[in-house]
């Protein structure tokens, strides 16, 4: 497996074995990728975040067009929530509300299809916490997605999220939320296929430390700025393992096989390949690439193929 950036000036392949991907002093213009997308469009039943009827206690409040996201379960200073779907249309609001303390807010998507987001993601209340969002059937930014969250933003198609030496956030089984105390140190793929995508036609972040997406084929169309922080991009395979460590400034993150263990969850459902997802009922059709009938895509502009796997990378802005 390869990460690979395309640039007009620079073609660069790294083994995904030892990914060490921090773009904090980045100021640079990928642009071999010029795909124009149409505009991604929202299903109206996955345009809203929708609670999970697990016991997770997690409550939406619709005023106007936001979505109000409170209660959870909280464990020491990390707050969890759980959907079914989530997506917002344009113009809609998730605001997720924190409480004093809270360091981290993390949600799962346990529903089978992709969050498309065209709103604006937000947190407010006490604190400046991290925000993650984990859906492994993918995850879709359209044109008008936003987001303003006082810390770091991950969105990621793990099935899991590790805490300490064993302690996961699964997303499609029971959670022991007590053990889920501290930061977040893994992302488990447990998939044997390639994991969900991570699409993102336009971002705009108004606040925020640090943006990481992680999947199993990224791809960013838009110039991607962040004002401080580090922004960080990463495929992984199948079955992989990613650990997080942040020595100073730079994040790093290591790959390894994922150990077998007969008791970790199975993924429920196999996420779609790439040109469906990008064709697909909650996506309208993308007029400037080519499905090459083998689970690639082709840009039409650049010639660029995108397998299952790879990153893809427009333009990336970070101090």
């Amino acid at each position: 497996m390869h990460f690979g950036i395309q640039d007009s000036r620079l073609k660069t392949i790294l083994p995904m074995s030892q990914i060490k991907l921090a773009v904090s002093q980045i100021s640079q213009s990928l642009a071999a990728v010029s795909l124009l997308v149409a505009h991604i469009g929202v299903m109206p039943t996955q345009a809203q975040p929708i609670p999970a009827d697990d016991g997770t206690q997690t409550q939406v409040t619709l005023d106007g067009n936001q979505f109000d996201i409170d209660g959870g379960i909280r464990s020491g200073d990390n707050l969890f929530h759980s959907f079914q779907e989530f997506g917002l249309d344009q113009d809609q609001i998730a605001n997720f509300l924190s409480q004093p303390g809270i360091q981290n807010i993390l949600s799962r998507v346990t529903g089978r299809n992709a969050s498309v987001i065209n709103g604006l993601i937000k947190v407010t209340g006490e604190g400046s916490p991290n925000l993650f969002l984990m859906n492994p059937a993918g995850i879709i930014f359209g044109a008008n997605a936003q987001l303003d969250v006082p810390a770091s933003f991950t969105a990621t198609t793990a099935t899991r999220i590790g805490f300490g030496d064993d302690n996961w956030f699964n997303a499609f089984s029971a959670n022991d939320y007590s053990t889920l105390v501290g930061t977040p140190s893994a992302f488990a793929f447990d998939t044997s296929e390639t994991p969900g995508l991570i699409f993102n036609e336009g971002i705009e972040i108004l606040e925020g430390n640090n943006l990481t997406l992680i999947g199993g084929t990224v791809i960013n169309t838009n110039q991607l700025e962040l004002p401080e922080g580090t922004i960080t991009i990463a495929a992984v395979p199948g079955e992989s393992l990613v650990k997080i460590s942040q020595p100073g400034s730079l994040l790093n993150l290591e790959v390894e096989p994922l150990t077998s263990n007969p008791s970790t969850p199975e993924q429920p459902f196999t996420p779609l390949s790439l040109p469906k997802l990008l064709t697909g009922d909650g996506v309208s059709h993308a007029t400037e690439f080519t499905d090459n009938g083998d689970d690639t895509v082709t840009l039409t502009s650049s010639g660029i193929t995108i397998a299952p796997g790879d990153v893809t990378v427009k333009d990336l802005t970070a101090p």
